[in-house]
């Protein structure tokens, strides 16, 4: 069994263990304030996003709005900023409001017609700041997006074209705009986007590209060169990092057949994929 050193610091052992202590149990308590009244306090904390830890001051709460009867109040920090807020129950009622997405929980307030300030009985400390969830559903975003059957016509030779892609079979965080073809996420991060594309009859011999295009320009080009003459279909796949704001990414592709040729609209044939990595 491997053993470790404990190398402790010159401070007493008391205080010593106090500071470690508190680090761990003490970010975002609730409490009354030191002279009661209708706000209260919850301490600093700290909040971990992948690489980026977040150190919050102290806030002062409220002030909580009184009650003709009862109410229970729920007191929540946003998850990325740490920035405390309430949700006001309902009226009459003793069951705390739903948590809001995007929030974690810090305390119910237990508020009664004859309150007229809060003192730590009424508050309920339920500090859950570990979320077990491995993805929000606010930030998922998948896709698959497809020609419906419809060739698309008109591919110049030599001429990197837009597929324009206008149905989904599913769209799960509505990132892909099917008006103007373009997959646009409004949460960022990285991103798996896989499609291909089928131009028909385009002879042997003949280059066909996909490409996935970046806001406006290539970010990658697959080329195939078939040695027989039907249809042929090629795949492009990469991992884009989008901002979440600006950025949005296109389906392209060419020939260079010397005329005009068309894209399968078959499902199977031409589509377009995405899905959000983290």
């Amino acid at each position: 069994m491997p053993v470790q050193t404990f190398n402790p610091s010159d401070l007493p052992q008391s205080t010593t263990n106090w500071a470690v202590a508190q680090r761990v149990v003490g970010p975002f308590a609730p409490h009354a304030q030191t002279t009661p009244n209708m706000t209260i306090i919850v301490d600093a904390g700290y909040l971990l996003n992948g690489t980026t830890l977040t150190e919050v001051n102290p806030q002062t709460v409220g002030p909580f709005t009184a009650t003709p009867s009862q109410r229970v109040d729920r007191v929540v920090v946003d998850r990325a900023t740490g920035v405390a807020s309430i949700v006001v129950g309902t009226d009459g009622g003793v069951t705390p409001p739903a948590l809001p997405a995007g929030k974690l929980p810090v305390a119910r307030v237990h508020l009664l017609n004859t309150l007229s300030f809060i003192t730590n009985a009424a508050i309920s400390d339920e500090r859950a700041l570990s979320d077990l969830t491995t993805s929000s559903l606010a930030n998922e975003v998948f896709c698959r997006i497809t020609l419906n059957g419809v060739d698309q016509t008109g591919v110049p030779n030599s001429t990197a074209t837009r597929v324009n892609l206008t149905t989904a079979d599913f769209n799960v965080g509505g990132a892909f705009d099917t008006t103007t073809y373009r997959f646009k996420p409004t949460v960022g991060g990285y991103f798996i986007i896989a499609a291909q594309v089928n131009i028909v009859n385009t002879g042997s011999g003949v280059n066909i590209g996909a490409s996935i295009y970046k806001n406006g320009s290539a970010q990658s080009w697959n080329f195939v060169a078939p040695a027989r003459t039907s249809n042929y279909p090629v795949q492009v796949n990469d991992i884009v990092q989008m901002n979440g704001t600006t950025d949005y990414v296109e389906l392209y592709c060419s020939q260079d057949n010397g005329s005009a040729r068309s894209i399968s609209g078959a499902k199977h044939d031409t589509w377009f994929s995405a899905s959000r990595l983290r």
